[in-house]
């Protein structure tokens, strides 16, 4: 029997919190372009299969290796934190179980490619992954482009897993259809010259893409504080993103500015490695405030167990019922500390 060789292509994609808002709808969308252009082409059509991982608070297989005419798009689901270690094991086991090894009576499916796309800063233990990523499979097993996106993304720890990273500028919408545009065209490329023993080139990078250089810096981990909250009308669930101010005197403790309210229609609320309960930042930190993005309530509170929704301007008492427990309650001015994300 006759084995037709595949192109295996795994995309491991950031779904953390902190790509909440035009970068996350900007990945869904690439994806959709991804799969468009990969189907108008007869080469990749025909070789090319395709496994997508997510991570977030975990690491999760959500589209085994599938080819590309019966792929489906699934819908991408948002956590808190950024299991880069987990989906580096996960993508490896995935390759063992799922990429046909050449035997001495038939050849098996080509190199796989994998494409790395994270924003930010690794929640949990990854630095043994990585060193057996780039040791053990990069250029052996596998090839490996890690992409880093917007300015929060450690390129330095990127390189730790592979030597081949790019930088997305800024994160733009435009920059993430580009990079799709790029997948596309590096799959179709390899695709169409992989039987003819030819050195497989990547295409050249898109405006708004580009080689990561060597020795910058890493980015501050603490840039950003998210917390989670619901509509009091709707039950909506939202992400309010705080930037971290400058300290306003030396050794002081850091403000933070609400900068802008994502509303997320799905979220994996399950908690990751590290310990999100443990996580905490005094609303005294936490200066000024966006409107709730479902009803336009200008501030937010919290109930009387620990839960964070939107609310009216509070003057004096104001009674409430919380979203999430359906405690109703009154509620006034006050200092608190407040459970915040990992992103």
């Amino acid at each position: 029997m006759t084995y037709n060789r595949r192109l295996p292509v795994y995309l491991l994609i950031d779904c953390s919190e902190s790509m909440a808002g035009a970068a996350f709808q900007a990945v869904n969308q690439g994806l959709a372009g991804l799969i468009g252009d990969l189907r108008s082409n007869p080469m990749a059509l025909e070789t090319a299969a395709l496994s997508l991982i997510t991570f977030a608070s975990s690491a999760r297989q959500i589209v085994p290796l599938t080819d590309i005419l019966t792929f489906q798009i699934p819908r991408l689901r948002m956590g808190s934190g950024t299991a880069l270690g987990s989906a580096l094991r996960l993508w490896v086991d995935c390759m063992k179980r799922e990429v046909i090894s050449t035997t001495q009576d038939q050849k098996g499916d080509y190199k796989p490619i994998c494409f790395l796309l994270t924003d930010g800063e690794p929640t949990d233990s990854w630095e043994d992954a990585a060193a057996q990523v780039h040791s053990e499979v990069v250029g052996k097993k596998a090839n490996l482009v890690a992409v880093a996106c917007g300015p929060d993304a450690d390129t330095n720890k990127l390189r730790r897993i592979t030597d081949n990273v790019l930088v997305l500028k800024g994160g733009e919408t435009g920059a993430f259809a580009s990079f799709f545009k790029w997948v596309s065209a590096s799959i179709s490329t390899a695709s169409q010259r992989i039987d003819g023993g030819q050195n497989i080139t990547a295409p050249r990078l898109p405006a708004g893409v580009e080689g990561a250089q060597p020795g910058t810096g890493a980015p501050a981990s603490d840039r950003f504080v998210f917390i989670h909250l619901r509509c009091v009308k709707n039950r909506g669930f939202y992400i309010l993103r705080h930037e971290k101010l400058n300290a306003a005197r030396p050794g002081a403790p850091s403000a933070y500015r609400a900068t802008i309210a994502h509303p997320v229609d799905d979220f994996d609320f399950e908690p990751g490695e590290e310990d999100q309960s443990t996580l905490q930042v005094s609303s005294d930190l936490l200066q000024g405030s966006q409107p709730c993005p479902y009803c336009q309530n200008p501030t937010w509170a919290m109930c009387g167990k620990n839960h964070l929704h939107c609310s009216p301007s509070l003057q004096g008492v104001t009674t409430l019922t919380c979203p999430w427990c359906n405690v109703t309650d009154q509620y006034g001015a006050a200092s608190f500390d407040v459970g915040r994300g990992v992103g």
